[in-house]
């Protein structure tokens, strides 16, 4: 693989150093085709744990906020109004300026 010559051993045809040179090419590609198969491997079982993970994570968030925080929802929705109404009042302003 150093060199891209072909030097045929005393004794043999320009061809069969061909040959050889081509197989070890095969050889080799067949080596990195086995670990790319091997990293996808790895790589779709580390996707599947990863999604174990999330999921685990939700249901504790889910746990937690049900449990812990029974009137997040009414503080929410205070809030999200308390957002519309500055976000109308900049709106106006913005128009009175222009």
């Amino acid at each position: 693989m150093a060199t891209d010559t072909v030097a045929p051993a005393p004794g043999t045809s320009t061809a069969v150093a061909l040959f050889q040179k081509a197989h070890g090419r095969m050889t080799t590609l067949q080596r990195i085709d086995d670990q790319i198969n091997a990293l996808l491997d790895q790589r779709r079982k580390l996707q599947d744990e990863l999604r174990a993970v999330q999921t685990l994570i939700n249901e504790e968030f889910d746990r937690v906020v049900r449990t812990e925080l029974p009137d997040v929802p009414t503080r929410t929705l205070s809030l999200t109004e308390a957002v519309r109404e500055h976000s109308h009042a900049r709106v106006e302003l913005a128009e009175a300026v222009a």
